[in-house]
């Protein structure tokens, strides 16, 4: 579990970082105001994301294996709690913030001919007619409520059987 933890720790604060990389680039280039706000607050949320997966990553200690059993069980239940927590609530912080600015930046894409910009490669990419903008958006919305269950799942299916467990595990020792 500890590495399933690290990996995705990694895999996120990367995908933040090149999302970061991404997003200066379209609060650079696209001229629309509104978009370029949702750019600006892009950013903001991917270095919140970097934050908040570094201290997940300094709050998921390793195993000390000088303690005893009992006090590794005891840490390794901190840990799988905090981790609970921070995939439970990641409706509130991972899926629905940025759902809202990518929603505020679609909405801002206006016609590049009333702003004399030309940019094929961005023209081709991004969502600028209704029914583009309405098909991201559903898509958008999907993608991010399955972020929610895969997340959800997670707890139920992983973090919540291993805390049963260690719990088990506690109680064995106690008795002893």
């Amino acid at each position: 579990m500890q590495k399933k933890i690290r990996i995705r720790d990694i895999r996120e604060i990367s995908a933040s970082v090149i999302g970061i990389i991404i997003f200066s680039y379209l609060l650079y280039e696209i001229p629309f105001p509104v978009t370029k706000i949702a750019c600006a607050f892009s950013i903001i949320w991917f270095v919140f994301v970097i934050y908040k997966f570094r201290k997940s990553k300094k709050q998921n200690t390793t195993n000390n294996l000088s303690l005893s059993m009992t006090d590794q069980l005891a840490q390794q239940e901190v840990t799988m709690q905090q981790q609970a927590v921070l995939l439970g609530s990641s409706a509130y912080w991972y899926a629905i913030p940025p759902f809202i600015i990518n929603f505020i930046f679609i909405v801002g894409l206006k016609n590049p001919f009333d702003f004399h910009w030309t940019n094929s490669i961005a023209e081709s990419i991004l969502p600028l007619t209704v029914n583009f903008k309405t098909g991201t958006l559903i898509g958008l919305a999907f993608f991010y409520a399955f972020i929610i269950w895969i997340n959800k799942r997670v707890v139920t299916k992983d973090i919540n059987p291993l805390l049963k467990s260690i719990k088990t595990m506690q109680q064995q020792l106690s008795n002893e």
